[in-house]
Protein backbone atom coordinates (compact mmCIF):
# COMPACT_ATOMS: atom_id res chain seq x y z
CA UNK A 1 0.00 0.00 0.00
CA UNK A 2 3.00 2.28 0.72
CA UNK A 3 4.10 1.95 -2.89
CA UNK A 4 0.70 2.85 -4.14
CA UNK A 5 0.87 6.62 -2.33
CA UNK A 6 2.56 8.26 -5.61
CA UNK A 7 -0.56 7.35 -7.64
CA UNK A 8 -3.19 8.54 -5.27
CA UNK A 9 -1.93 11.91 -4.48
CA UNK A 10 -1.40 12.06 -8.39
CA UNK A 11 -5.38 11.26 -8.69
CA UNK A 12 -6.51 14.06 -5.98
CA UNK A 13 -4.34 16.66 -8.09
CA UNK A 14 -6.35 15.72 -11.18
CA UNK A 15 -9.52 16.15 -9.72
CA UNK A 16 -8.29 19.38 -7.94
CA UNK A 17 -7.64 20.36 -11.34
CA UNK A 18 -10.41 19.18 -13.37
CA UNK A 19 -13.52 18.62 -11.34
CA UNK A 20 -16.54 20.98 -10.42
CA UNK A 21 -15.38 24.29 -10.13
CA UNK A 22 -17.99 24.11 -7.31
CA UNK A 23 -15.83 22.14 -4.87
CA UNK A 24 -13.70 25.36 -5.44
CA UNK A 25 -16.09 28.08 -5.18
CA UNK A 26 -18.10 27.62 -2.07
CA UNK A 27 -19.20 30.72 0.31
CA UNK A 28 -18.61 30.44 3.75
CA UNK A 29 -21.95 30.45 5.38
CA UNK A 30 -20.77 34.25 7.48
CA UNK A 31 -20.53 35.69 3.38
CA UNK A 32 -23.84 34.03 2.26
CA UNK A 33 -25.35 35.36 5.23
CA UNK A 34 -23.93 38.77 4.49
CA UNK A 35 -24.81 38.61 0.92
CA UNK A 36 -28.84 38.35 2.12
CA UNK A 37 -28.62 40.80 4.69
CA UNK A 38 -27.57 43.35 1.82
CA UNK A 39 -30.04 41.96 -0.92
CA UNK A 40 -33.08 42.58 1.96
CA UNK A 41 -31.66 46.18 2.85
CA UNK A 42 -30.84 47.28 -0.58
CA UNK A 43 -34.42 46.87 -1.26
CA UNK A 44 -35.07 50.03 0.86
CA UNK A 45 -34.28 53.16 -0.65
CA UNK A 46 -35.91 55.62 1.73
CA UNK A 47 -35.93 55.91 5.59
CA UNK A 48 -37.77 57.70 7.72
CA UNK A 49 -37.86 58.17 11.62
CA UNK A 50 -39.29 59.90 14.23
CA UNK A 51 -38.35 59.59 17.60
CA UNK A 52 -38.31 60.80 21.37
CA UNK A 53 -35.15 62.23 22.17
CA UNK A 54 -33.58 62.70 25.48
CA UNK A 55 -31.35 65.65 25.75
CA UNK A 56 -28.51 67.19 27.85
CA UNK A 57 -27.38 70.42 27.15
CA UNK A 58 -23.12 71.53 27.73
CA UNK A 59 -24.02 74.90 28.50
CA UNK A 60 -21.54 75.78 31.38
CA UNK A 61 -21.08 79.58 31.93
CA UNK A 62 -21.14 81.88 34.53
CA UNK A 63 -22.04 85.81 34.75
CA UNK A 64 -20.65 88.68 37.43
CA UNK A 65 -23.40 91.13 37.82
CA UNK A 66 -23.02 94.19 39.21
CA UNK A 67 -24.96 97.84 39.29
CA UNK A 68 -26.21 100.37 41.49
CA UNK A 69 -29.42 99.72 43.44
CA UNK A 70 -31.40 103.07 43.77
CA UNK A 71 -32.42 105.06 46.97
CA UNK A 72 -35.36 106.84 46.21
CA UNK A 73 -35.13 108.97 49.16
CA UNK A 74 -32.05 111.13 48.88
CA UNK A 75 -28.50 111.47 47.07
CA UNK A 76 -26.56 107.99 47.52
CA UNK A 77 -23.63 105.63 46.27
CA UNK A 78 -24.39 101.92 46.43
CA UNK A 79 -22.98 98.65 44.79
CA UNK A 80 -24.69 95.31 44.30
CA UNK A 81 -23.19 92.64 43.03
CA UNK A 82 -23.85 88.52 42.59
CA UNK A 83 -21.90 85.81 40.53
CA UNK A 84 -24.62 83.96 38.42
CA UNK A 85 -24.01 80.15 37.38
CA UNK A 86 -25.54 78.45 34.08
CA UNK A 87 -25.30 75.19 33.27
CA UNK A 88 -26.89 72.89 31.37
CA UNK A 89 -29.11 70.12 32.44
CA UNK A 90 -31.38 67.11 30.77
CA UNK A 91 -34.68 67.79 28.95
CA UNK A 92 -36.84 65.84 26.81
CA UNK A 93 -37.46 66.19 22.57
CA UNK A 94 -38.44 64.64 19.65
CA UNK A 95 -36.80 64.06 16.05
CA UNK A 96 -37.80 63.17 12.87
CA UNK A 97 -35.38 62.41 10.25
CA UNK A 98 -35.46 61.32 5.99
CA UNK A 99 -32.72 59.48 4.54
CA UNK A 100 -32.28 58.05 1.06
CA UNK A 101 -29.81 55.23 -0.03
CA UNK A 102 -29.18 55.07 -3.82
CA UNK A 103 -26.83 52.54 -3.01
CA UNK A 104 -27.21 49.66 -0.52
CA UNK A 105 -24.59 51.36 2.41
CA UNK A 106 -24.08 54.94 1.38
CA UNK A 107 -27.00 57.50 1.22
CA UNK A 108 -27.63 61.24 2.49
CA UNK A 109 -29.86 61.77 5.57
CA UNK A 110 -31.63 64.94 6.84
CA UNK A 111 -32.47 65.36 10.79
CA UNK A 112 -34.36 67.76 12.41
CA UNK A 113 -34.43 68.09 16.37
CA UNK A 114 -35.92 69.67 19.23
CA UNK A 115 -35.81 70.34 22.75
CA UNK A 116 -36.09 72.06 26.22
CA UNK A 117 -32.85 71.32 28.12
CA UNK A 118 -33.17 72.76 31.59
CA UNK A 119 -30.57 75.06 32.87
CA UNK A 120 -29.85 75.63 36.85
CA UNK A 121 -26.99 76.94 38.50
CA UNK A 122 -25.46 77.26 42.19
CA UNK A 123 -25.46 81.17 42.54
CA UNK A 124 -23.51 83.33 45.08
CA UNK A 125 -24.90 85.24 47.16
CA UNK A 126 -26.57 88.75 46.87
CA UNK A 127 -23.91 91.06 48.46
CA UNK A 128 -25.67 95.19 48.33
CA UNK A 129 -24.27 98.35 50.10
CA UNK A 130 -25.66 101.23 50.42
CA UNK A 131 -24.08 104.92 51.46
CA UNK A 132 -26.94 107.34 51.27
CA UNK A 133 -27.76 110.32 53.05
CA UNK A 134 -30.96 111.10 54.62
CA UNK A 135 -32.21 114.83 56.56
CA UNK A 136 -35.60 114.55 58.97
CA UNK A 137 -37.55 117.23 59.09
CA UNK A 138 -35.07 120.21 60.85
CA UNK A 139 -32.27 118.47 60.77
CA UNK A 140 -28.41 118.52 58.57
CA UNK A 141 -27.86 115.75 56.33
CA UNK A 142 -25.85 112.71 57.23
CA UNK A 143 -24.62 109.80 56.21
CA UNK A 144 -26.15 105.83 56.77
CA UNK A 145 -24.43 102.47 55.57
CA UNK A 146 -26.75 99.91 54.71
CA UNK A 147 -24.60 96.65 53.87
CA UNK A 148 -26.79 93.23 53.48
CA UNK A 149 -26.42 89.95 52.23
CA UNK A 150 -29.12 87.79 50.61
CA UNK A 151 -29.20 84.08 50.21
CA UNK A 152 -29.86 83.72 46.63
CA UNK A 153 -31.65 80.84 44.81
CA UNK A 154 -30.43 78.64 42.27
CA UNK A 155 -30.81 79.49 38.30
CA UNK A 156 -33.98 78.39 37.08
CA UNK A 157 -34.31 78.30 33.03
CA UNK A 158 -34.09 76.89 29.62
CA UNK A 159 -32.52 76.32 26.58
CA UNK A 160 -35.40 75.98 23.34
CA UNK A 161 -33.15 74.39 21.28
CA UNK A 162 -34.01 73.41 17.06
CA UNK A 163 -31.26 71.93 15.01
CA UNK A 164 -31.50 70.96 11.09
CA UNK A 165 -28.90 68.49 9.90
CA UNK A 166 -27.72 66.93 6.43
CA UNK A 167 -25.23 64.54 6.66
CA UNK A 168 -23.74 61.69 4.77
CA UNK A 169 -24.70 58.19 5.59
CA UNK A 170 -23.42 55.00 5.98
CA UNK A 171 -25.57 51.68 6.33
CA UNK A 172 -23.84 48.34 7.37
CA UNK A 173 -26.57 45.32 7.38
CA UNK A 174 -25.71 42.67 9.73
CA UNK A 175 -29.06 40.20 9.12
CA UNK A 176 -32.22 40.85 7.38
CA UNK A 177 -33.52 41.91 10.57
CA UNK A 178 -30.35 43.87 12.06
CA UNK A 179 -28.63 47.04 10.58
CA UNK A 180 -25.88 49.32 11.75
CA UNK A 181 -25.79 52.97 10.58
CA UNK A 182 -23.01 56.01 11.06
CA UNK A 183 -23.90 59.33 9.74
CA UNK A 184 -22.10 63.17 10.12
CA UNK A 185 -22.29 66.67 8.72
CA UNK A 186 -23.58 70.32 8.93
CA UNK A 187 -26.07 71.35 11.45
CA UNK A 188 -27.57 74.83 11.57
CA UNK A 189 -28.19 76.04 15.42
CA UNK A 190 -31.23 78.10 16.34
CA UNK A 191 -30.99 78.22 20.48
CA UNK A 192 -33.13 80.63 22.65
CA UNK A 193 -32.74 80.56 26.30
CA UNK A 194 -34.46 82.35 29.47
CA UNK A 195 -34.29 82.21 33.04
CA UNK A 196 -33.93 83.62 36.62
CA UNK A 197 -31.36 84.37 39.06
CA UNK A 198 -30.57 88.19 38.55
CA UNK A 199 -31.40 90.35 41.58
CA UNK A 200 -32.20 93.77 41.25
CA UNK A 201 -33.39 96.57 44.44
CA UNK A 202 -34.24 99.84 45.13
CA UNK A 203 -34.48 101.45 48.75
CA UNK A 204 -36.45 104.34 50.71
CA UNK A 205 -36.95 106.15 53.97
CA UNK A 206 -40.44 105.59 54.77
CA UNK A 207 -42.03 107.08 57.86
CA UNK A 208 -38.71 106.95 60.36
CA UNK A 209 -37.58 103.56 58.26
CA UNK A 210 -35.52 102.26 55.76
CA UNK A 211 -37.38 99.87 53.60
CA UNK A 212 -36.45 97.84 50.48
CA UNK A 213 -37.84 95.61 48.09
CA UNK A 214 -35.72 93.02 46.04
CA UNK A 215 -36.53 90.98 43.26
CA UNK A 216 -35.63 87.50 41.15
CA UNK A 217 -35.71 89.07 37.56
CA UNK A 218 -36.41 86.86 34.68
CA UNK A 219 -33.58 87.57 31.86
CA UNK A 220 -33.43 86.29 27.75
CA UNK A 221 -30.29 85.20 27.42
CA UNK A 222 -30.03 85.56 23.67
CA UNK A 223 -30.19 83.89 20.30
CA UNK A 224 -28.09 82.12 18.41
CA UNK A 225 -28.01 81.36 14.90
CA UNK A 226 -24.94 79.08 14.16
CA UNK A 227 -23.70 76.13 11.72
CA UNK A 228 -21.94 73.15 13.76
CA UNK A 229 -21.37 69.98 13.36
CA UNK A 230 -22.94 66.75 14.53
CA UNK A 231 -22.24 62.60 14.54
CA UNK A 232 -23.60 59.45 15.53
CA UNK A 233 -24.64 55.87 15.55
CA UNK A 234 -27.78 54.27 14.81
CA UNK A 235 -29.12 50.69 15.64
CA UNK A 236 -32.18 49.45 13.38
CA UNK A 237 -33.92 46.20 14.03
CA UNK A 238 -36.45 45.38 11.98
CA UNK A 239 -39.92 44.38 13.92
CA UNK A 240 -42.18 43.51 11.19
CA UNK A 241 -42.27 43.90 6.97
CA UNK A 242 -40.89 47.65 6.69
CA UNK A 243 -40.89 49.16 10.33
CA UNK A 244 -37.84 49.13 12.69
CA UNK A 245 -37.12 49.76 16.14
CA UNK A 246 -34.18 52.62 16.18
CA UNK A 247 -31.93 53.76 19.12
CA UNK A 248 -29.71 56.72 17.97
CA UNK A 249 -26.69 58.04 19.89
CA UNK A 250 -25.49 61.87 18.80
CA UNK A 251 -23.12 64.26 19.44
CA UNK A 252 -24.16 67.74 17.97
CA UNK A 253 -21.06 70.46 18.41
CA UNK A 254 -21.14 74.22 18.23
CA UNK A 255 -18.71 76.62 18.85
CA UNK A 256 -19.64 79.44 21.70
CA UNK A 257 -21.34 82.61 21.43
CA UNK A 258 -21.02 85.63 23.07
CA UNK A 259 -24.82 87.37 23.56
CA UNK A 260 -26.33 90.50 25.48
CA UNK A 261 -28.92 89.84 28.50
CA UNK A 262 -31.90 91.57 28.18
CA UNK A 263 -34.06 91.76 31.14
CA UNK A 264 -37.72 90.38 30.62
CA UNK A 265 -40.57 92.50 30.62
CA UNK A 266 -43.30 90.24 33.27
CA UNK A 267 -44.37 93.01 35.62
CA UNK A 268 -42.41 91.26 38.57
CA UNK A 269 -41.14 94.61 39.95
CA UNK A 270 -43.72 96.18 42.27
CA UNK A 271 -43.86 99.95 42.22
CA UNK A 272 -42.72 102.03 45.22
CA UNK A 273 -45.28 103.27 47.14
CA UNK A 274 -46.40 107.21 47.03
CA UNK A 275 -45.28 109.59 46.74
CA UNK A 276 -42.56 108.01 45.18
CA UNK A 277 -42.85 107.87 41.24
CA UNK A 278 -43.13 104.62 39.55
CA UNK A 279 -40.17 102.64 38.20
CA UNK A 280 -40.15 102.31 34.85
CA UNK A 281 -38.85 99.14 32.84
CA UNK A 282 -36.44 101.14 30.94
CA UNK A 283 -34.90 102.85 34.09
CA UNK A 284 -34.59 99.35 35.56
CA UNK A 285 -33.11 97.99 32.20
CA UNK A 286 -30.49 101.01 32.22
CA UNK A 287 -29.83 100.42 36.22
CA UNK A 288 -28.76 97.24 35.83
CA UNK A 289 -26.71 97.44 32.72
CA UNK A 290 -27.01 93.79 31.99
CA UNK A 291 -23.13 92.78 30.15
CA UNK A 292 -22.33 89.90 27.37
CA UNK A 293 -22.74 86.26 28.24
CA UNK A 294 -20.85 83.54 27.12
CA UNK A 295 -22.64 80.07 26.22
CA UNK A 296 -22.28 77.05 24.42
CA UNK A 297 -24.85 75.57 22.42
CA UNK A 298 -23.56 72.26 22.23
CA UNK A 299 -25.45 68.92 23.53
CA UNK A 300 -25.82 65.59 22.95
CA UNK A 301 -29.28 63.05 22.44
CA UNK A 302 -30.19 59.86 23.12
CA UNK A 303 -33.36 58.79 20.22
CA UNK A 304 -35.50 56.04 20.74
CA UNK A 305 -38.39 55.58 17.79
CA UNK A 306 -39.52 54.48 15.01
CA UNK A 307 -37.93 53.95 11.61
CA UNK A 308 -40.21 53.07 8.27
CA UNK A 309 -38.29 51.68 5.62
CA UNK A 310 -39.85 52.07 1.19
Amino acid sequence: MKKNWPIGIFVLALLLAFGPRSLLSQTSPVKSNASKASDYWSRFKFEISTAVSFQKSLADTSYFHHYSPPFLSGPYVSKGEQTIKIHGKEGWGFNVGLAYFPATHFGVQLLVDYGKPHLSGDNTDYYVWLNYGFSPEGQPPYPHIFEYTYGWPDTAGHLTEAVASLNGAFRLPISRRLALSASGGLSYFHVDSTGTGLAYSYYWWEDGWFKGRTFDVKCDIGTIDKLGLNLGAELNWVLFSNMCFVLDARYYACATETLRMKIVDEGLITPPPPPFAEITFEEVVETMNLQDLTIDPSFYRINIGLKYLF
